[in-house]
């Protein structure tokens, strides 16, 4: 129970830290022209949406295999390596698609009543310079729950106090300059480095974490996701010439197309560079389905 208690503060106090940090930048967001508080909502709650889906539940998946192996050196980075190749492996296009068609997105889910067109481009400004982070922020949670693993909560509380300290000097000096999206970069900028000194303390204290294959898969993830992005963009001209692109149904049918026509992009080029993490996905999901049917026939 001491021991518990002992991992239960920090981890509490990070929790406190996250959302007095979350307090004083909606403060800030009060401060700028009107409406950046609800834009600045607005695009939090958008790029939050594949961080949960792929960053947090991975990482809440592979935290029981990470606390199983956790001071076993090999089986540990092993286990760590495929959660994050994983974790790119989805998490990359998603930036990609977000950046592409972050438009389309924000007109489909915001664009009705009062939201108007400057409204649009105050949050895909914002939301583009989350988009910038996605990759740091879905990756923190696992990161994190390494640490957890082999019983350290102090370290990832000090890292992520003072990458919050470094967020809100960044947004004080940013926000007069830029606005909203000047709080949207700092709150990015913070993550990448919160991101990158979780990595660099993991690696001093277990040594080399497989970041050659890391490097290589994600190499792979990012020349399709270009290949991605260019194809969307493609698309979604294409799509603007053929709907009335004043309606909810025209924007709604571009975005649609252009991004499954991304998607279909993605996956064929990670197939041609022989992605292993795409034939992961494939028989899992593979052998979930045919599990689903099975038990469905019996």
């Amino acid at each position: 129970m001491r021991h518990i208690g002992k991992m239960m503060v920090p981890r509490t106090l990070s929790l406190a830290v996250a959302q007095i940090n979350l307090v004083v930048m909606t403060v800030m967001a009060t401060t700028l022209e009107s409406g950046s508080l609800s834009v600045f909502n607005f695009a939090n709650n958008l790029q939050s949406f594949p961080i949960g889906i792929f960053g947090i539940s991975f990482a809440v998946a592979a935290f029981p295999a990470l606390s199983a192996v956790a001071f076993e050196r090999e089986k540990m980075i092993k286990s760590f390596s495929l959660a994050v190749r994983q974790i790119l492996f989805f998490i990359v296009p998603s930036m990609v698609l977000l950046l592409t068609l972050r438009a389309q997105i924000i007109r489909v889910v915001l664009g009705t009543g009062q939201f108007d067109w400057k409204d649009t481009v105050l949050t895909l400004d914002t939301l583009g310079f989350f988009a910038l982070s996605l990759f740091a922020q879905a990756l923190i949670p696992l990161l994190v729950r390494v640490f957890y693993a082999r019983r350290d909560s102090r370290r990832p509380f000090f890292i992520g106090l003072f990458s919050v300290v470094i967020n809100l000097i960044l947004a004080w000096f940013l926000a007069p300059r830029m606005g909203v999206a000047g709080l949207a970069l700092a709150f990015s900028v913070a993550n990448i480095f919160n991101f990158i000194i979780l990595w660099l303390i993991l690696r001093f204290k277990i040594g080399e974490m497989d970041e050659m294959k890391i490097l290589i898969s994600a190499a792979k993830f990012s020349l399709a996701a270009v290949a991605c992005g260019a194809a969307a963009q493609g698309v979604k001209i294409l799509v603007a010439s053929l709907v009335d692109m004043d309606k909810f149904w025209g924007i709604l049918t571009q975005g649609a197309v252009a991004g499954v026509a991304g998607i279909l992009v993605y996956l064929a080029i990670c197939y041609l560079l022989r992605s292993e993490e795409l034939s992961d996905f494939y028989f899992g999901f593979f052998n979930f389905s045919l599990a689903s049917v099975t038990s469905n026939l019996m």
